[in-house]
């Protein structure tokens, strides 16, 4: 029997980070892996912003960038219209990034178990006491800890199958993810400014989402799309198929030579009601801190992980492992990222109702300028002064029917930031924080004309 101070579930970014803080701070650590070491690798869109990797307490060698971005490029549907949003950071080489991460976590005390797979939580007197897991001879051992952290990713190996009445275990619907798919190409052309990511705004190719170009080289490309879970669930549709047609043999990817395929599920959502329990807690895609407009993922997962061994650390130090006493990480994770997660997926709910020619009047009517769209991207919220109040009600006169959704969006991004700065300082007046903050939703979504399966549960 495996014992230890934590255990920490997934070798992705926000689980190998998470141990190696862990580990320096003095901490007994287990960090399981479904894959072997080697094989550890997330399927994503490979970028991260500069300010992400300026946090970490480490720093990344120079051979896990593939390439430094300058910003990004935002095309309209009828790719008439084209933002330029600045914006430093890389493109990842998520090989050579996972086991950079792995490696650091081994060197600073942890003790690793790749190709162990959890098989989900012991839990003893209300509380996660540990893992039971099946190791590669096919026996299955239990190991336990005074907390465990789950990072598997959107599969939620410990969070999933946790009881549904702790918050925490709140189930992702198809409303709440898209359903992407990617290929890492080699083309026959040398691609026009490597150094900005292509975003493209288009409800055929990719709806309720959108289809990118991340250029790796000037000749390789992270190319893909994503698709709301939501519309797929209804209407059949699938990201690998709109790939084949749409873009597998476009303009864009001429000459392709393809290097790496795969896709997944990513949540875009607001963040969780909680991120905790007795014993436990929740890092990276297992507790949805995916940006919900623009689905990066890397980024937050590093935060999640830096704030969850914050709280494992002072925890142990006072010697508190309830879920009372593990609280602060949902506080201090909603004042760095998750009010902003919250207001963005308002704007993005807003987005997904959409069409084709309303986003093409929208944009070419520049009813949100480059450095709005950065605010927003950046902040979730707009701080404006009069005289910008002035000048966007001009520029929302010029196409009302896309204005009033957006002025609605914005309306409600503000009730949400509201509710969110008053996150309840315990988890016992949670349930009454969580109906206010459904009946904002049902009333927002209400107005926009769309039905979330959530909403019917609460």
């Amino acid at each position: 029997m495996g014992n230890f101070d934590v255990i920490v579930v997934g070798a992705g970014t926000a689980g190998s980070y998470a141990s190696y803080l862990l580990a320096k701070a003095g901490l007994n650590v287990a960090l399981i892996e479904m894959k072997r070491r080697d094989k550890v690798f997330k399927t994503t869109g490979d970028a991260i912003g500069i300010h992400h990797i300026e946090r970490m307490s480490i720093k990344p060698p120079s051979d896990v960038y593939a390439i430094k971005y300058e910003g990004a490029e935002l095309y309209s549907p009828d790719l008439s219209i084209k933002y330029v949003v600045l914006g430093k950071g890389f493109g990842l080489d998520m090989a050579k990034w996972a086991q950079w991460l792995i490696s650091e976590a081994e060197k600073a005390g942890v003790h690793i178990f790749d190709d162990h797979k959890v098989q989900g939580p012991i839990i003893e007197n209300g509380a996660v006491s540990g893992v039971r897991v099946l190791k590669p001879d096919g026996s299955a051992e239990d190991f336990r800890a005074k907390v465990v952290i789950d990072a598997s990713g959107v599969g939620a190996v410990v969070r999933s199958r946790l009881p549904r009445e702790w918050w925490v275990s709140e189930p992702l619907l198809p409303e709440d993810v898209s359903n992407a798919y990617r290929e890492i190409i080699q083309v026959d052309y040398e691609i026009e400014k490597p150094e900005y990511i292509k975003i493209y705004l288009d409800t055929n190719i990719a709806p309720g989402g959108y289809w990118w170009l991340f250029p790796k080289s000037s000749n390789t490309m992270n190319i893909g799309l994503g698709l709301w879970g939501k519309l797929s669930e209804e209407n059949g549709l699938n990201p690998r198929h709109n790939y084949d047609k749409y873009l597998a043999n476009s303009q864009y990817t001429r000459g392709r030579k393809v290097i790496h395929m795969g896709g997944g599920i990513v949540p875009t959502r607001r963040p969780l009601p909680s991120l905790v329990a007795n014993g436990f807690l929740a890092a990276g895609d297992a507790a949805v801190t995916v940006n919900p407009v623009h689905g990066g993922g890397i980024g937050p997962a590093l935060l999640s992980a830096e704030l969850a061994s914050k709280t494992v650390i002072d925890a142990f130090e006072k010697g508190d492992f309830t879920e009372r006493g593990l609280w602060r990480y949902n506080i201090e994770y909603l004042r760095a990222y998750g009010i902003k997660q919250a207001m963005l997926d308002v704007f993005r709910l807003m987005l997904q109702t959409l069409t084709d020619d309303q986003l093409n009047k929208g944009l070419r009517a520049r009813l949100l300028t480059e450095d709005e769209v950065l605010e927003i991207s950046e902040r979730g919220s707009l701080e404006l002064s009069f005289i910008d109040k002035l000048k966007i009600g001009l520029r929302l006169m010029r196409v009302p029917d896309v204005a009033s959704k957006l002025r609605l969006a914005l309306r409600y991004m503000n009730e949400v930031k509201s509710l969110y700065e008053a996150y309840p300082e315990s988890p016992s007046v949670l349930s009454s924080w969580y109906g206010k903050l459904a009946s904002i939703y049902r009333e927002y979504t209400g107005r926009l004309g769309i039905t979330l399966k959530w909403l019917s549960n609460t």
